[in-house]
């Protein structure tokens, strides 16, 4: 008799865990639903004025993301990232003029092709935009003018978003912590960017580190496109146009 009352006992058990756990996952589906009637339900910003007085399409965090069609003083129809147009899409011009093609942070960047009506006949400008200007057939992100101070040299943007740049500066026998490097005790030819400034008025000064042989200098730029000014330790000067919002990277090396 008592054998038989811990069966049903365990089994009511059972059976009220197993009620348990249905509640339980029917909590969390209520819960997730109700969190995504709120989230379509929210309204959703596009920060782009020109477009940003109607919004159809994909949402998050009150953001237009993903896919969706934008109306302001102008038509936006394609891809959005955090409430900017963002990937590939097209961007009608009140005045019946389009661009086709790719962007970045809400500006043209990348391959796209340009409308226009030119008599009567319908023009295209196919190529390549940086920077919200069209830069021609090829992909151009930048423009560097002083190549031939330098026996090589390296300039890359990220295909990311970014707002920074890092100096790679570097000689054969340098030692930018002015560290002894041959048999005599000479410390070389040192070779470091000893002041930068440009036509961004909040360029900030990041970081500086000096290895034994390679000096690193670090800046947060806060508007694409930036002319950046440069001197070197040498008594050098450069300038550097970058277009495209990244993270870049710049190397610079002098065989001495």
């Amino acid at each position: 008799m008592v054998s038989k009352l811990n069966s049903i006992y365990h089994l009511l058990v059972l059976k009220k865990t197993a009620v348990s756990i249905v509640l339980f996952l029917f909590l969390i589906f209520f819960i997730k639903e109700n969190i995504s009637a709120q989230e379509k339900n929210r309204p959703c910003k596009v920060s782009l004025a020109s477009i940003a007085n109607e919004y159809t399409g994909d949402c998050k965090n009150g953001l237009a993301n993903g896919q969706g069609t934008a109306k302001g003083i102008h038509r936006y129809v394609g891809n959005f990232k955090e409430g900017l147009p963002d990937g590939n899409g097209t961007y009608y011009f009140s005045d019946s003029t389009y661009y086709t093609g790719n962007f970045q942070e809400g500006i043209k960047e990348g391959k796209g092709e340009f409308h226009y009506v030119k008599g009567n006949a319908d023009s295209v400008v196919k190529g390549y935009w940086s920077g919200n200007e069209y830069r021609g057939k090829k992909y151009i992100t930048y423009e560097f003018n002083s190549a031939t101070k330098f026996d090589r040299w390296e300039i890359t943007p990220t295909s990311q978003s970014g707002n920074s740049i890092t100096f790679e500066l570097a000689t054969t026998s340098g030692s930018p912590r002015g560290l002894p490097n041959d048999f005599y005790g000479n410390p070389g030819y040192v070779l470091t960017l000893t002041e930068l400034h440009s036509n961004d008025p909040l360029l900030k000064f990041i970081a500086k580190v000096d290895n034994p042989t390679i000096s690193y200098s670090t800046y947060e730029i806060s508007k694409f496109p930036v002319i950046l000014y440069g001197t070197l330790s040498n008594g050098e000067n450069f300038q550097l146009d970058l277009y495209k919002r990244a993270k870049w990277k710049v190397r610079f090396f002098i065989n001495k």
